[in-house]
């Protein structure tokens, strides 16, 4: 038990310090060799933990995407009203509070969307579904309890896979067209999905 705490301590350890390393320098500018240098381990230490340059990547993007999606549950249960609780799930795409830890991981998330949509390779596929499932089941959630609670209409949750497909391409859209408003098109967009669905 003692090594398994040791050896996920020293891999959260390495994913904090490439987090930092990628926010701060970007992913094209990241350099392997250089990286583990400044850990100070040698290059058989560190592919004990992580094969490939990719894997630490993924692996970073998991972790703290789990760390977000943690973050935003927390900001929804503050939450009263249907709108509130889509702009609190939402915020990672709109950051209307301008929270540094949506922004940093939107740019590394960015970065490394090309390599993200490797769907032939099984580790990242799963981590996509896995986050696909965490966020429909998350929404799922607003949208159940808005329902019981009378403030949407009974048949609202009709509109759940589409705002996530909507959201995405949105999100998409802003990495193409770079005078795209994320932030403000898709808080318009949940406004009047909101208006829509009130009961």
């Amino acid at each position: 038990m003692a090594q398994k705490v040791k050896l996920e301590d020293k891999t959260q350890f390495i994913c904090e310090k490439a987090y930092e390393a990628f926010v701060q320098n970007g992913i094209r500018q990241f350099s392997l060799n250089k990286f583990i240098a400044s850990l100070m381990m040698s290059k058989g230490q560190f592919y004990y933990y992580f094969k490939t340059k990719e894997a630490l990547i993924y692996e970073v993007i998991r972790r703290k995407s789990d760390e977000m999606l943690k973050h935003v549950a927390q900001d929804i249960e503050t939450q009263k009203t249907f709108l509130g609780k889509l702009l609190a799930f939402f915020a990672s795409y709109t950051d209307l509070n301008n929270d540094p830890m949506y922004t940093e991981l939107d740019k590394v998330v960015r970065d490394t969307f090309v390599l993200y949509m490797n769907v032939e390779n099984e580790y990242i596929n799963q981590i996509n579904i896995d986050f696909y499932n965490t966020t429909y089941a998350s929404l799922e959630a607003i949208f159940d309890e808005m329902i019981q609670n009378g403030s949407l209409q009974p048949d609202a949750k009709k509109w759940l896979k589409s705002l996530i497909a909507t959201a995405d391409g949105m999100y998409f859209h802003s990495m193409i067209k770079e005078d795209y408003d994320l932030k403000n098109v898709l808080s318009d967009y949940l406004v009047m999905l909101d208006t829509l669905l009130k009961k």
